[in-house]
């Protein structure tokens, strides 16, 4: 059973106009031949006229006049409602369909759309900027993803080479299996599962499903615990970790946990590039709507242009490739999401290459 052939939406919106002037058309014939002869009957009583074939003659003159401008009033009714009815409809649908042919053309191409319907409604013209929106966000998305596949392909390829010539060295006998190239496996596999749960956290970042559960927090002991975890790291490489904050400082309604983590984070990033001998601040205060937590080192620095990719996913700049880094290059991504989801801020600062490195956290107190 073929299906039923559906109609257009100019072709529908047309029909049910029709009908409409049809209803409308047949009701006020109806009326008018209901009611106009009994009306002209009285008023020609009320003239004076009481003569039957007078009466007679002129009701049937004024039923043919009546009948002839009537239909020629209809005729010109339907046609004139018809053509503006035809035109509105047109200036609904036309708009209409262009939206159509673009998603259609989104979804095979997947390039970015500027929907432009010239003078439309206001409700069609934030259907077309919604979608042009929509079609430059999927392409953004798009090409992260393809940025993203070919980094992560990057960053898995040195540690599954590195296992790969060292168990294939110590199964022929050409490197020694001691405590060296066992830990080297084993910091390997830590890089590779590392790399796998930043993958799963800045997906849920991207979906905006990372969870969160808010309390009210002073800011002082989220600081604190983040350093704690850090503390023997830094102490390690020689590095020193200060926090200032003047008492007393206003609450913050954030998860803990999760603020926590950016803290790590950028901790971590500083101690990754500050050399034996520097220095890293965590500094707390207070600011206009709330309350900013400052990671400042005078390590390698930030160049211009790597700027702005800091808190592109994967991205880490030539110095950290360079020098060995073992990090995922996603953290600051994370932190960045984690932070948005709290209504904060996260911006970097740097005067340059070997002029050290600032980030600025601000999140908004309990108002």
């Amino acid at each position: 059973m073929k299906p039923r052939r559906k109609l257009r939406l100019v072709s529908q919106l047309l029909l049910g106009q029709m009908v409409l002037i049809v209803i409308a058309g047949v009701t006020l014939i109806g009326t008018a031949f209901l009611l106009a002869p009994a009306t002209f009957k009285r008023h020609m009583r009320e003239a004076g006229i009481d003569s039957i074939s007078a009466q007679t003659h002129m009701s049937e003159a004024f039923a043919s006049a009546f009948s002839f401008s009537l239909a020629l009033a209809m005729l010109a009714s339907f046609v004139v409602a018809g053509v503006i009815a035809w035109y509105l409809m047109r200036r609904i649908s036309e708009p209409i369909e262009s939206l159509a042919i673009a998603a259609e053309s989104l979804s095979t191409s997947g390039a970015p759309l500027s929907v432009n319907l010239g003078s439309s409604t206001p409700e069609i013209d934030r259907l077309a900027e919604a979608l042009t929106k929509m079609s430059r966000e999927l392409s953004k998305i798009e090409e992260d993803q393809s940025r993203m596949l070919l980094d992560l392909a990057h960053e898995l390829r040195t540690p599954i080479a590195t296992i790969g010539a060292l168990v294939d060295g110590i199964e022929d006998g050409v490197v020694k299996g001691d405590a060296h190239s066992w830990n080297t496996i084993r910091d390997q596999l830590q890089r590779l599962n590392r790399l796998s749960h930043d993958v799963r956290n800045v997906s849920h970042s991207y979906e905006k499903s990372l969870s969160t559960q808010k309390v009210v927090v002073d800011p002082p002991l989220i600081a604190h615990s983040a350093m704690a975890a850090w503390q023997a790291q830094f102490e390690k490489k020689g590095v020193e970790l200060r926090v200032l904050y003047d008492n007393p400082l206003p609450e913050i309604e954030a998860d803990p946990l999760r603020i926590g983590q950016v803290l790590s984070n950028l901790l971590e990033n500083s101690l990754r590039h500050t050399e034996k001998g520097g220095l890293v601040e965590l500094i707390i205060d207070q600011v206009d709507g709330g309350v900013s937590f400052t990671v400042r080192d005078n390590g390698e620095g930030i160049s211009d242009n790597q700027m702005p990719h800091i808190f592109d996913r994967l991205y880490r700049g030539d110095n950290a490739r360079q020098s060995g880094d073992t990090g995922s290059g996603l953290g600051l991504t994370i932190a960045k999401s984690i932070v948005e989801s709290h209504s904060g801020s996260l911006v970097a600062t740097s005067k340059g290459r070997g002029k050290g490195s600032t980030f600025t956290l601000t999140l908004p107190y309990i108002r």
